[in-house]
């Protein structure tokens, strides 16, 4: 029995000797800080001025008819691409154009009834001058007297005096006639011959007020269409800001409800302030690749960019803290260690900050970390940008 227990003993005390064997060592602790580093480098900047617009087009057209009528039929909706020419709606313009053809015929009639009287009139002042001639050959030769001759030159007169009272007459019935057309073709302005209110210019519906069986009328535009090639943003801006302006100048336009986002140049600036708002505006044009899926009236966020400075020291902005009252940095040196760096900043621009004071360049700055650290804090770099 005493043996059995000495035997399990031992092989308990073998088993625990072989378990011990095959721990591992015990690894040392890592007190290092983990960070990401870039190196310092100079570049330029530029202040961003961010403001609040609207897509506007450069060229719109409001279509309006000078006659009260029922439409029939509305071919497009607002927001619509519509061509030049293309039929918005359809009006009841058929009397319209019964009284404007009634008028061309009366100007046509008008226009015939001048070149007869003044044919059949010119051929009597010529035969009467023609006679005049012929008894001023007589009179000279002594076949006749004076008083006849004096009694053709009456004629002659008399008849270019008709000739000329008449023709004034028609003249004015001409003229008469021409109005007339012109008014009854100011009724139709931008209506077809089939009662097809047209697009002036091709472009974007950006308002309608055509309804299916309801009415058009002079006192508000059938449509109005925005040209879709020449897209403008508008903006209003401060006193400040517009003497920092100038026409060429470049700004970064994001139209949230397009998703578009792109680089727009200055083509106008307002020298005078808006009397109520006290803002001056600013029209910024949208380059053609980027005027597809634009339509007049959406909003935009403007970026402008001022006060440039080159070859200055800059930093991403998110390395940079801020204390009581300085602002500073940290770098590392070849032991790793960190160095709090105090700093003075300047512009702040595109996720980057001027560094007036306090780096020079080529410094390895903390970029990821840095709110883990205190000065002479030994790191662990686990991504470098060179």
């Amino acid at each position: 029995m005493k043996k059995s227990i000495l035997c399990l003993t031992m092989v308990f005390a073998s088993l625990l000797l072989l378990g011990s064997c095959g721990e591992e060592p015990v690894k040392e602790e890592d007190n290092t800080v983990p960070v990401e580093i870039a190196v310092v480098q100079k570049g330029s900047i530029s202040a961003e001025n961010k403001v609040s617009g609207q897509v506007v087009s450069g060229t719109q057209e409001s279509v309006f008819v000078a006659l009260s009528a029922p439409c029939t039929d509305v071919y497009v909706n607002v927001g619509d691409y519509v061509s030049a020419g293309q039929a918005i709606c359809k009006v009841d313009a058929a009397s319209a154009w019964s009284s404007y053809d009634t008028a061309v015929k009366g100007y046509n009639s008008a226009k015939d009834t001048y070149a007869a009287q003044e044919a059949q009139l010119s051929q009597q002042v010529s035969a009467a001058e023609e006679a005049l001639a012929g008894l001023q050959q007589q009179f000279e030769a002594g076949e006749i007297p004076q008083s006849v001759v004096d009694e053709a030159k009456a004629q002659v007169e008399s008849a270019r005096a008709a000739k000329d009272s008449a023709l004034s007459q028609l003249e004015s019935g001409i003229q008469s006639a021409n109005a007339g057309v012109t008014q009854a073709k100011a009724a139709l302005y931008n209506i077809d011959r089939n009662g097809n209110v047209v697009a002036p210019i091709s472009g974007n519906v950006i308002s309608l007020n055509a309804i299916k069986n309801g009415f058009v009328a002079p006192s508000a535009p059938v449509v109005t269409v925005a040209s879709a090639s020449d897209m403008q943003v508008s903006a209003q801006v401060s006193e400040a800001l517009v003497s920092k302006l100038s026409v060429g100048g470049k700004a970064t336009v994001s139209i949230p409800s397009s998703g578009n986002t792109f680089q727009a140049s200055i083509s106008s600036l307002d020298r005078s302030a808006n009397l109520q708002t006290h803002l001056f505006g600013v029209s910024l044009k949208v380059p053609a690749p980027s005027v597809s899926g634009l339509l007049s009236g959406m909003f935009a966020d403007i970026i402008f960019y001022t006060d440039t400075q080159t070859n200055v020291v800059v930093v991403p902005s998110e390395a940079i803290q801020t204390g009581i009252d300085s602002q500073y940095v940290f770098t590392i040196d070849a032991n790793n260690l960190a160095h709090k760096i105090p700093v003075e900043t300047g512009l702040v621009g595109d996720g980057m900050t001027e560094i007036r004071s306090g780096l020079v360049g080529g410094e390895k700055l903390v970029t990821v970390g840095q709110f883990y650290l205190s000065d002479g804090v030994e790191v662990r770099v686990v991504s470098a940008e060179v």
